[in-house]
């Protein structure tokens, strides 16, 4: 049995007739309304051409979309429906999330109301932190007192106070100074000069190593050596 013949194009600028037998197009207005119909209810193209037989591939519906202006604008407004649906339901998620996320942080475990934490800062508490950090008194060891905030409390009230942080840098320069001054003051004399300069040096020098462990910064290790014999 012979073959029809392919039709052959024609070279030439004017607009041609569309072609007959195998390349006509099979584009069918019953089926494109149904498309619609279906993607409107919620299904997907990709389920609709590839589990329903009766239906076109999915590149067919493309050519259709791009060969007939009716139908691709009736997908499009299918289409953008569909997508403000789903922007709807997925903000309305996002506030049920957000609202059961307020619902369990206002309740506890046992399902009592909790307390709003309250912060305990203020400028007397600053004021008396700062003042036993001018003399020397490590922060941990300030934080031990049951009258004194905890060592996270005081870190977090540094970051959310800028004034408390200068406040705070205040004083541990003061500390700084006070230790080696302080150091410096209780050198014993030792009957001879040279003896007590060497020994007020070694006292400066361990002044300034405790410093260091307070702030490796401004008193950097290495700074100052290991003392002579």
């Amino acid at each position: 049995m012979s073959q029809p013949a392919r039709p052959r194009a024609v070279r030439t600028l004017a607009r041609q007739a569309p072609p007959s037998g195998l390349y006509a197009s099979s584009y069918d207005p019953d089926v494109a309304v149904k498309i619609c119909a279906r993607l409107a209810a919620g299904e997907s193209l990709r389920s609709i051409c590839r589990a329903d037989p009766s239906m076109p591939t999915e590149k067919t519906v493309w050519n259709w979309r791009r060969a007939h202006p009716d139908f691709a604008q009736a997908m499009a407004v299918v289409l953008t429906v569909r997508r403000a649906e789903a922007r709807r339901r997925w903000a309305a998620k996002t506030r049920a999330r957000a609202e059961a996320r307020k619902a369990r942080a206002a309740t506890s475990a046992d399902g009592r109301a909790r307390i709003a934490h309250r912060s305990g800062y203020g400028p007397e508490v600053a004021d008396a932190i700062c003042a036993r950090l001018c003399l020397g008194e490590p922060l941990y060891r300030l934080c031990e007192d049951p009258a004194m905030p905890s060592l996270g409390t005081v870190y977090n009230w540094l970051r959310r106070h800028p004034e408390f942080q200068a406040q705070y840098r205040r004083a541990r320069d003061v500390a700084f100074a006070f230790l080696v001054e302080t150091a410096a003051d209780g050198a014993p004399w030792l009957g001879h000069e040279g003896k007590s300069m060497r020994a007020l040096a070694r006292i400066v020098k361990g002044a300034h190593r405790r410093c260091a462990k307070i702030a490796p910064r401004t008193f950097g290790a290495g700074v100052y050596g290991p003392e002579d014999d």
